[in-house]
């Protein structure tokens, strides 16, 4: 996952402060970092390390039949002065198993923009 914004969102101009939230189904939420927020300034970019993920669910899937796992993907600025503002919303619709597939999360006027890794591996127990 890699962040980079292109905008100054902070009122005072200093820095932008990012998080991820990811519903998933039924009342099954997350939020990622889970405490604080990815701090960025105008032109700057966050690069996750690879062991890192936003939403991670293990889903007992019968052989022969197609199953398909819907999630939302939001992206949000947190600002202390006024309501923590959406910055860019996605819905993913994830055929399970399936290959490695990158998804672009951005907002409409494309200043900031989320790289996002996908990936739905067959497990065995």
């Amino acid at each position: 996952m890699s962040l980079k914004t292109l905008k100054d969102y902070d009122i005072l101009g200093w820095r932008g402060e990012f998080y991820f939230k990811v519903d998933g189904p039924k009342l099954i939420k997350a939020r990622w970092p889970d405490k604080g927020t990815i701090k960025l300034q105008k032109n700057q970019e966050f690069t996750s390390r690879a062991d890192m993920s936003l939403w991670s669910q293990f889903k007992t899937i019968r052989v022969g039949k197609p199953a398909i796992q819907k999630i939302k993907v939001i992206l949000r600025e947190r600002d202390h002065l006024k309501k923590d503002e959406t910055v860019a919303e996605l819905e993913l619709e994830i055929k399970l198993p399936s290959k490695t597939e990158y998804v672009i999360l951005q907002d409409e006027k494309e200043n900031t923009k989320a790289k996002l890794r996908i990936q739905a591996t067959r497990t065995r127990y």
